[in-house]
């Protein structure tokens, strides 16, 4: 539908942009892919109830994008356990199931330096939400972006990447784009909007690595590519970005709603 000369224009330059001959996808080929996809898609068709939070950063680091330690703990005595081998600062999440977007309920503690601070936040999560939670590594500060997948009707699974954390609320902005997307095209989309200036290094904070940043982008492209049928939506939000990379410290993955689910599955296949 165009509704006016700007529509009109841009729809034919999104017709000319997917005209162009697309560069070849770097990393493993088609062939070399279709385990890793066969055996994500059948987690992923299976109830969401049994992807929990790491097996979803599991999936990030399998298509190549970098991410916080994690591990999954369901006692008190397990998660100290977990924030030793990860090491201190950690941060604790709820995990119980259904409860989408943690940190509206709470369900999230930063910056526990010590196990006396990490024993009385899991305390604390599992009197009010339920005793399985996720330790966290923490990350380093940096520039924060957010990266997704989304379901279009029509088009099927979009890539968006927009300004993540707090400065979603500082550039109302995003770039919407089809897979497949390459490490050069995804320099090209980052150039378009206004956060990279941010990533670029404002006000004497130190540069992100832009190009860790694009990889992190193409990787995200891959498994949009691989395993879009079995996705509603994936959020990775913050992206932080820093000198020394890109890693994500949290996802939110929406398997595709199916009338007709099988049974479950474990995280070996």
């Amino acid at each position: 539908v165009l509704e006016g000369t700007r529509s009109g224009l841009l729809a034919l330059r999104h017709l000319l942009d997917r005209a162009q001959p697309r560069q070849p996808l770097p990393g493993p080929s088609p062939k070399a892919r279709q385990p890793r996809a066969s055996r994500w898609t059948r987690l992923l068709t299976h109830p969401p109830s049994a992807l929990g939070a790491a097996v979803q950063f599991d999936l990030l680091r399998d298509y190549g994008i970098p991410a916080v330690r994690t591990r999954a703990a369901g006692t008190r005595a397990q998660a100290l356990a977990a924030a030793a081998e990860i090491g201190y600062p950690v941060v604790l999440k709820t995990d119980e199931a259904g409860i989408a977007h943690k940190s509206d309920v709470g369900g999230v503690r930063l910056g526990l330096g010590d196990p006396g601070a990490a024993g009385a936040a899991y305390d604390d999560l599992a009197a009010r939400l339920g005793p399985r939670v996720l330790v966290c590594q923490t990350a380093a500060p940096g520039a924060e972006l957010a990266l997704g997948i989304v379901r279009d009707a029509a088009l099927g699974p979009l890539l968006v990447i927009s300004a993540g954390g707090v400065l979603i609320e500082i550039f109302s902005e995003r770039a919407v784009v089809l897979p497949p997307v390459t490490r050069s095209q995804a320099r090209a989309i980052l150039a378009r909007l206004r956060v990279t200036a941010v990533l670029a290094g404002a006000r004497g904070q130190p540069a992100a690595d832009l190009g860790a940043v694009a990889d992190a982008i193409a990787a995200l492209s891959r498994l949009a590519c691989d395993l879009g049928d079995a996705l509603d939506a994936l959020d990775i939000n913050p992206l932080i970005c820093g000198p020394s990379g890109a890693v994500a410290a949290d996802v939110l993955v929406v398997p595709r709603a199916t009338g007709d689910q099988p049974g479950p599955v474990t995280a070996a296949g």
